[in-house]
């Protein structure tokens, strides 16, 4: 196992250097960036959501659960219920996302969707409702996935149309232990390696970030991550005060996360029976509020993007 962890951690090391040195490393430019002018500026509010929607490839005909392109009917209807304007999706493969997009008519945008490098990549994507949000630059950022073997997780920069306020989303899925891919702990370590890394580079921007995800992991990985990176949970009970970690018995490995500046309220982990239909994960919800007087820097007319970040 030791020489395993090693591995591990020569891996998340590697995929660390290649995803963020050069990539994501923030300018210097960034905190200068802020307007000098003093005017008054709206707070940003929007609804966050962490939805695995279940594979197409898990519900073939003839099972219990409706088809991919049925469920992600459901999937949009939920979107609707819970007023969410950005959602991290995990699982939504092509057909899926085709069917998502077809039937949204061009109201919702997601990031890397079918455009990316592999056609897997769309499984792990960003959504946002074109009417409340822009995309200002997005890029991807590597985990080691099932054995360690890289998978690309979306990074996007967007722009709240009413407030104008800036914000950084990540999304990610990280290994579990399945009957065909066993003992992946020491990968899901690496990949949040990966995660705790990616959000003390983008701390560094001043503007606020929300990391979403299913990450086959419950208190611990919460304990680790709020360790490694300036992040508290959407979930109200999971809280770390004065370095002591309370992650209060979490029952989903669905994780809400963001800046430690941000106000999160009105969190919901949805069970309902249309959920069941649709995905075997409860649908996470929270809303956020971003107070520019706390994020100045997400207020700029024209932000210092990372290297490596433009759309």
């Amino acid at each position: 196992m030791g020489a395993e962890l090693s591995r591990a951690t020569h891996v998340a090391r590697g995929l660390i250097s290649a995803a963020l040195v050069g990539v994501l490393g923030v300018s210097a430019a960034t905190s200068s960036s802020v307007a000098t002018t003093r005017r008054v500026l709206p707070a940003g509010h929007f609804t966050v959501s962490s939805f695995n929607v279940l594979g197409a490839s898990h519900t073939p005909p003839g099972g219990r659960r409706a088809s991919g392109a049925i469920r992600i009917g459901y999937a949009s209807r939920l979107l609707t219920r819970h007023h969410v304007d950005v959602v991290g999706f995990q699982e939504l493969q092509a057909s899926q996302l085709t069917r998502f997009l077809a039937l949204t008519a061009g109201t919702w945008a997601v990031y890397p969707g079918l455009h990316g490098a592999r056609k897997v990549d769309s499984e792990n994507s960003v959504g946002w409702r074109t009417g409340t949000f822009d995309l200002v630059s997005a890029t991807t950022v590597n985990i080691p996935y099932f054995d360690g073997h890289p998978r690309a997780m979306p990074v996007v920069l967007l722009r709240e149309k009413s407030s104008g306020m800036l914000a950084y989303f990540a999304n990610f899925h990280n290994p579990g232990d399945t009957s065909r891919y066993r003992h992946q702990a020491r990968w899901r370590l690496a990949a949040t390696e990966v995660e705790i890394a990616l959000q003390r580079r983008l701390a560094a921007t001043g503007i606020p970030r929300i990391m979403t995800g299913d990450m086959n992991d419950r208190a611990a990985y919460f304990c680790r991550v709020t360790a490694g990176a300036p992040l508290k949970a959407a979930r109200p009970t999971s809280v770390r005060k004065n370095g002591v970690c309370s992650a209060g018995r979490p029952r989903a490995v669905d994780w809400i996360l963001g800046s430690h500046r941000v106000t999160f309220g009105g969190y919901v982990e949805d069970r309902s029976a249309l959920v069941a239909r649709t995905t075997d994960h409860p649908v996470i919800v929270s809303d956020v509020t971003v107070d520019p007087a706390r994020f100045p820097n997400a207020w700029a007319a024209t932000p210092s993007v990372p290297a490596g970040l433009g759309g």
